[in-house]
């Protein structure tokens, strides 16, 4: 027997409805709480944490709330690429899950199944956590005695492979090059990851220098003839597209750019769960706003615009949250991407998201 409730009222859900669980704040609490943890991980644990709190029966159901959870949580987001990356292998795992279970499950058999693909992708999230020093020995080869490394912007995988190298006891030296002339939101931020890289690596005895972003070219025409012959440049990336190109810092495009003109190696450092299936089209803004990346850099400016429309593109925010600025790079500058399986052509990530999908 079912109750109704008087007409023209709605019924308030239940304490462990999906509508109670706020995944947008349990993602931000995440990131904050945690300095190590990347975006599609974190989409990944609070995707978990929405199935964990509410009250599911059916295969539909919980598809459908993994469905309208990503999408909220992907929709707070000015740069949802990353997460989209955890969103979809989450989704993924589940449905594949599903798909090999009877048509109809009892609802005994039912909870056993849902207690037990949530703790597999409890323990999913615990082996990627291994992924970063995976990196850091696969790139150990790249960087010899007596090299010279260039880094741009701050990258928590380029510092693992950076540590990692001079635990080794290699004797290279490193450029950062700061991205922060960017986005003066991201100064701060920057300055602080890189002085503490900086101050890390010295302790370690490995020579450290920082240059702006203008100097690049500069400073590579600048390095002892030693030098000038050992040189390579590491990058991190946020997210690794279908053909391979990389969504990362902004100046990313261009840095790899400078690479190329300058026969220099440069590579992408990635854990494979950052691979997605989106394909850009060209390499600008229409791309990245196409995949639902909310950023504008090149806007023209009349007399009559508001201030306030100006401020994402000065600042690079949104809603007083420190956002960041990206872009992708091409495969065709990239020499190679480092990941926790090995080195990974460009080519090869259309096929190494056919493992991870199929």
């Amino acid at each position: 027997m079912t109750s109704s409730s008087p007409a023209g009222l709605a019924t308030p859900p239940p304490e462990d409805s999906p509508t109670s669980f706020d995944i947008v704040s349990h993602y931000n609490r995440l990131i904050s709480s945690d300095p190590s943890i990347t975006p599609p991980i974190a989409a990944i644990e609070s995707l978990i944490a929405v199935l964990n709190a509410a009250s599911l029966s059916t295969i539909t159901e919980t598809i459908t709330l993994l469905q309208t959870s990503s999408s909220t949580l992907l929709a707070s987001q000015s740069n949802p690429i990353p997460l989209s990356a955890g969103t979809e292998l989450l989704q993924r795992y589940i449905i594949t899950s599903f798909q090999q279970q009877p048509a109809q499950l009892s609802g005994h058999d039912f909870t056993q199944l849902r207690r037990q693909l949530i703790t597999n992708s409890k323990l999913f999230v615990t082996r990627t956590k291994s992924a970063r020093s995976k990196i850091a020995k696969h790139a150990l080869p790249f960087i010899r005695d007596d090299s010279t490394i260039f880094a741009y912007g701050s990258s928590r995988v380029i510092d693992a492979i950076l540590s990692h190298a001079a635990e080794s006891t290699r004797y290279f030296n490193v450029i950062f090059i700061s991205s922060s002339t960017w986005s003066q939101s991201t100064a701060d931020n920057e300055a602080t990851a890189l002085d503490q890289s900086t101050k890390r690596l010295v302790a370690m005895g490995i020579p450290v220098a920082t240059v702006p972003f203008p100097a690049l070219s500069h400073t590579i025409a600048s390095l002892p003839k030693a030098q000038s012959s050992n040189v390579l440049f590491l990058l991190g990336a946020e997210a690794v597209l279908e053909n391979g190109a990389a969504v990362s810092n902004l100046g990313s495009h261009l840095v790899a750019s400078v690479a190329k003109a300058t026969s220099i190696p440069c590579y992408f450092a990635a854990e494979s769960y950052k691979f997605t299936r989106q394909f850009p089209t060209t390499f600008g803004d229409q791309d990245l706003q196409r995949m639902d990346a909310k950023q504008e850099v090149l806007k023209f400016r009349s007399s009559s615009d508001d201030e306030k429309e100006m401020e994402w593109n000065v600042q690079g925010t949104k809603g007083g949250e420190n956002v960041g600025l990206v872009d992708i790079t091409p495969p065709e500058l990239i020499s190679g991407l480092i990941t926790e399986s090995g080195i990974v052509t460009c080519e090869g990530v259309a096929e190494e998201l056919i493992k991870l999908w199929f």
